[in-house]
């Protein structure tokens, strides 16, 4: 009896656990990530431009804090300290007014359907909802990236800056809901070559959908 009980009581964590452990549902794989890159500036363009914003600040701390301050130092306020202080400002003013707005990535989340393989995903690249929610990095003055989360119904194509933005919002309240110590948020977009390799496709489909938005 002693045996038969031992044994009894031995076989029942097995049989609890055999009745814990239940058969997982197979996880659901998908042909696409939530969060895809239909839009890439190609990774020569986004290292000069890191290079070029960090060159000039350089140049700015350079001629701005030693070379300026000793000729100041040994003539006083002379053309030449003009000179330095423009060398310094210029090329620092220049460089952020007209790279601001580059796009490094774009990236579209993606609801589970147009995840599921690439026909649903050009059904879907066919028939965009405005709510479509775009992941839009950009640099900032330090070359470090910014992301900027926007909906498809807020873009709209532009000319601006000689050209340089082709894409703008309106963040007129976003920017107030802001502190004053916080950056702006970016509402000037310069996105005009594509590299994606994977769906490039898709990010014409968005361009399509921007341009039927004009106001």
């Amino acid at each position: 009896m002693r045996f038969e009980t031992t044994a009894a009581n031995a076989a029942k964590p097995d049989a609890n656990a055999n009745a814990a452990v239940s058969p997982k549902p197979p996880t659901p794989r998908f042909a696409y990530p939530e969060k895809l890159c239909i839009y890439h500036a190609g990774t020569p363009r986004i290292t000069f431009l890191a290079c070029l914003k960090i060159s000039t600040l350089f140049i700015f701390v350079f001629f701005g804090f030693v070379v300026s301050p000793a000729y100041f130092d040994r003539e006083g306020l002379s053309p030449t300290v003009l000179r330095t202080t423009l060398s310094a400002i210029v090329p620092m003013v220049f460089v952020a007014y007209t790279t601001s707005p580059f796009v490094s990535f774009i990236h579209m989340r993606l609801p589970p359907v147009a995840r599921q393989s690439e026909d649903m995903l050009r059904r879907f690249a066919r028939a965009i909802p405005a709510d479509a929610e775009l992941d839009i990095t950009t640099m900032s003055f330090i070359a470090k990236p910014r992301v900027s989360r926007v909906r498809l119904s807020e873009l709209r194509p532009v000319s601006r800056r000689l050209g340089i933005v082709n894409l703008a919002r309106d963040t007129t309240a976003q920017n107030a809901a802001r502190k004053w110590y916080r950056f702006r948020a970016v509402g000037e977009f310069n996105a005009q070559f594509n590299t994606a390799k994977r769906a490039p496709w898709v990010w014409e489909s968005v361009v399509g959908a921007i341009q039927k938005q004009r106001a």
